[in-house]
Formats: C-alpha cells, structure tokens, sequence
C-alpha cells in the first residue's frame, strides 16, 4: 500500500464525518465510483449496495435523525492491505421527540491504494438494534428482512474484498477477532 498514514486517516475521517454530516453528498465525497457496502450480519438480510444504492439509503436513514455522529472507539490500520478496522458507536438524536438512539458498529473499510478514497465497506452492527430501526424509526425501503422490502436497485457481489463468499458463523469469528486484537492492543498500549 503506497498510501501514507495520514492520507489513509483523513479518508477515515472524511468517512466518519460525512456521516455526522447528515448529508448524503458529504457522506459520498470520500467514495470511490465502484464503492460497494454491505451492512452484517448476512441473518439481517440487507443487501449489498453500491455507491449510488448506499447514497439512497443514506438519505433514507439521515432523514429520521435530527443528529447524529459515529465516534470511534478503535481503529486499527493496515497499511500492507489498505484494510482499516473501525470500532465505533453510533449516537444520535432521533427527529419528532422520539428520543436518543445508541447503536455500535465494526466497520472494515478498505481504501484504494493512494489512500484517497474508499472502496468498500463491511459493516457490522447490533442485529437487535437493526431490527428495532428497521421496524420502529427507518424508511420502507430500510433493505432489512424485517422492514418487509426487498431492495432490488442494489448489486450482488458476494466476494467484497476478493475474500470470497463467507458465512455468518465465519463473519462471527472474524467479529471475534478483531474484538480480540483490540483487547491486545489496548493492552499493549
């Protein structure tokens, strides 16, 4: 990976701003044209979304919000695979008085090889918390099985990061994982 430290974490924090940002062409800027999203676990049914897909549904999530901010907890970078591993909470304040929501998140987010923008992201949430959004608070086009639609504008790729096709209980130990170096490196620290 050519790209140096600093570059690859202004392009995190351009990400992680353009979702505080509660604007979908902040949240697009740091993007790369062939950006691919996928929200994990797989048992949640969300879709994977490109670039234009994930901006629709972008919007559809801001909407509800009044705030909202994703602040890390981690991150952890790879320089060698362009992989940054992201360990954060999600907070906002729901729009119509309808409260505060608090959600956490694991984001793997791999960046092109300049550093500059983002290819694809790997998002695993609170599977509890996505079906309460899902049911309670996001648009009908939420793209989670218990939403009751079936986003069809979105592409199929299943092998984001060229790691092949890999299943939930896989994605669980993968979870697990990073959970694990976290603790180390915390450790460590």
């Amino acid at each position: 990976m050519g790209a140096s430290r600093y570059k690859r974490m202004q392009t995190i924090d351009a990400l992680l701003d353009g979702y505080g940002s509660l604007s979908v062409a902040k949240l697009l800027e740091p993007l790369a044209p062939d950006f691919h999203h996928q929200t994990l676990p797989e048992s949640l049914g969300m879709p994977v979304r490109d670039r234009d897909a994930f901006g629709k549904h972008a919007a559809g999530i801001f909407d509800i919000f009044d705030e909202f901010k994703l602040v890390p907890r981690t991150i952890i970078d790879d320089p060698v695979t362009g992989v940054v591993a992201i360990d954060a909470e999600m907070l906002g304040t729901l729009k119509g008085g309808k409260g505060e929501w608090k959600n956490e998140c694991v984001m793997m987010v791999k960046l092109t090889e300049d550093g500059l923008h983002v290819l694809e992201v790997r998002e695993f949430v609170d599977s509890a918390k996505a079906m309460e959004m899902a049911r309670t608070h996001a648009p009908d086009d939420f793209g989670c099985k218990a939403s009751g639609s079936s986003d069809t504008s979105n592409t199929e790729d299943e092998s984001l990061f060229d790691w092949g096709y890999m299943d939930s209980d896989l994605w669980i130990h993968l979870g697990a994982v990073v959970v694990i170096l976290v603790g180390i490196r915390r450790i460590l620290l």
